[in-house]
């Protein structure tokens, strides 16, 4: 255990995924000031090499680097080992959507590789898959879809390493709530101003934007749900547009076989006014996109839905909203999807997961503060 004042780097661009989702943790613990010197510096204007510490973690650093090409792993590579120099822990956060996409080649020189979440048969990355995800590889193997540029996942040729440990997904996070506030009517524009105010020398003025999504979203999850004032229907407001074709096809698998079932809500509405709509309706149905943990999954929670999605079995991760008794489980094919409304009928069902997986979340929120500091003293357990 370590007794002394810390002295932390946290290296990061300014993608609003980072400044409203990942960095959530480091910029509670940063208040902690009597137990941790934590900076946070731009790895895309700075020179790293100047700096130096007890620990840097690097979030998502290498995100758009294709490892397709060679040169790129040099360079990865390059990079950590100069970085070693200067820090006595090194972190990579990799914070990408996919669970089955690690950075392998990297790992070894690493004190620590934080993820989202892992598949829970870690034997399961010993292979490389189809499109860099596990779906991707089921829809390619079942119905044959195929991506126009090929792309494998990295694989683990050795045991699976004991130092890449779970983090937390994007549950952690600013979400809008369903409350008439600026905060929430015109999140989409105070998101993208985020990464722009993340840019100043001081972390205090993203960190008082944060604390006021999040005392919203505590008070929101402390709430009871209540079904009566909900009306049996099912959002299903998602576009297959933008994605690698075998990410897209389970979507559009998906929108055909709802197409003419009044039950689920399509086409596309403007943010505030879909948090509004799902306020009074039972469940959305959150596909895959580019991870299988998608912001409708949290959303689902905010508004007091019942989650519909794809089996989430494979995985581990946190907060784990993805427990039997808290989302109706889909089958990758959607065969099941007709259950639906079964499961609706039964009210008592519905509001167990639904409340289930809002206190999951609620304490998750309270104690990701929490999380982040177990991981940071693991390094030197």
């Amino acid at each position: 255990m370590v007794d002394e004042k810390l002295k932390i780097i946290v290296a990061h661009g300014h993608s609003s995924l980072e400044t409203f989702h990942t960095l959530l943790p480091f910029i509670f613990l940063a208040k902690k000031i009597y137990k941790y010197d934590m900076r946070f510096v731009d790895y895309n204007n700075k020179n790293l090499y100047k700096y130096s510490g007890d620990i840097i973690i690097l979030v998502r650093k290498f995100h758009q680097l294709d490892i397709r090409n060679n040169k790129n792993i040099d360079d990865m590579i390059n990079y950590i080992n100069n970085i070693k120099k200067r820090f006595s822990k090194v972190i990579y956060f990799d914070d990408s959507a996919a669970v089955s996409h690690i950075l392998f080649f990297l790992v070894p020189l690493l004190d620590s590789y934080w993820v989202r979440g892992l598949l829970k048969n870690n034997n399961l990355y010993s292979e490389s898959f189809y499109g860099g995800r596990t779906y991707s590889q089921y829809y390619n193997q079942k119905y044959n879809v195929e991506d126009t540029s090929i792309y494998l996942s990295p694989l683990n040729k050795n045991k699976f390493p004991t130092n890449i440990k779970i983090a937390w997904n994007i549950g952690i996070g600013c979400y809008p709530t369903n409350k008439k506030s600026l905060l929430n009517i015109y999140y989409d524009e105070i998101r993208k101003f985020s990464c722009f105010i993340s840019m100043l020398p001081s972390i205090k003025p993203l960190s008082f934007l944060v604390d006021k999504y999040i005392k919203e979203m505590i008070n929101i999850l402390s709430e009871e749900v209540s079904l009566s004032k909900k009306t049996k229907l099912v959002s299903a407001r998602f576009s297959s547009k933008g994605y690698y074709n075998s990410i897209s096809f389970h979507r559009e698998l998906v929108l055909k076989k709802i197409k003419k079932n009044k039950l689920y809500l399509k086409g596309r509405k403007s943010r505030w006014d879909y948090i509004q709509e799902c306020n009074y309706l039972y469940g959305i149905l959150s596909p895959f996109g580019w991870g299988e943990i998608c912001y409708r999954d949290f959303e689902a929670a905010l508004g007091g839905n019942l989650l519909l999605k794809p089996s989430m079995d494979h995985i581990e991760t946190w907060p784990n909203i993805y427990r039997e008794d808290c989302y109706f489980k889909l089958d990758w094919d959607f065969s099941n999807l007709d259950q639906i409304s079964e499961i609706f009928s039964n009210e008592k069902i519905t509001f167990e997961r639904i409340m289930k997986s809002r206190m999951i979340y609620l304490e998750a929120i309270k104690n990701s503060e929490k999380r982040l500091e177990n991981l940071i003293y693991s390094l030197y357990n």
